[in-house]
């Protein structure tokens, strides 16, 4: 039976989440080519991966969406408001992190409620005429949310 060191069961677990970080990052370049051009992207993926399992957050799903909100927010996760959120007692950082997730994504498909509605209106229209519009607004709407315009750059 093969026996491994501690530093090298720490090694393979390191080419293991390298693997992992790469995955995303070439998703997320599939799904949006500009990232591509980022240089930078590599290693704030790798950096927010780290911080990511620092409070505990495990699970792939949550782990991949802190990697997507990072590549169009760098370093968003290092806000204090959302540290202290994360690390707080009572539930995970997992449950924490997917209920931050779920209330974003909330958010971002309902702007009308945004600071609330004016003059008994619905606020906000979202452009209803095609998918691609809609997706495009939502994508909009997601980069303008967590703090990068529709510019090009590094955020």
């Amino acid at each position: 039976m093969l026996e491994l060191t501690t530093e090298q069961v720490a090694a393979l677990a390191e080419i293991d989440a390298k693997g992992f970080v790469d995955g995303v990052r070439a998703d997320l370049c599939k799904d949006d080519p500009k990232l591509a051009d980022d240089a930078t992207l590599s290693s704030r993926l790798w950096r927010a991966f780290k911080a990511a399992r620092e409070p505990g957050i495990e699970r792939d799903e949550n782990l991949v969406a802190f990697l997507r909100i990072e590549a169009y927010a760098p370093g968003f996760y290092e806000q204090p408001a959302i540290r202290a959120w994360l690390t707080r007692p009572g539930r995970s950082a997992d449950e924490r992190f997917h209920d931050y997730v779920r209330v974003v994504r909330w958010k971002i498909e309902h702007p009308e409620f945004q600071g609330g509605l004016s003059n008994g209106g619905s606020g906000n229209t979202v452009n209803r005429g095609s998918s691609d519009g809609a997706r495009s607004g939502l994508g909009a709407r997601w980069r303008s949310f967590i703090g990068r315009g529709g510019g090009s750059g590094n955020g």
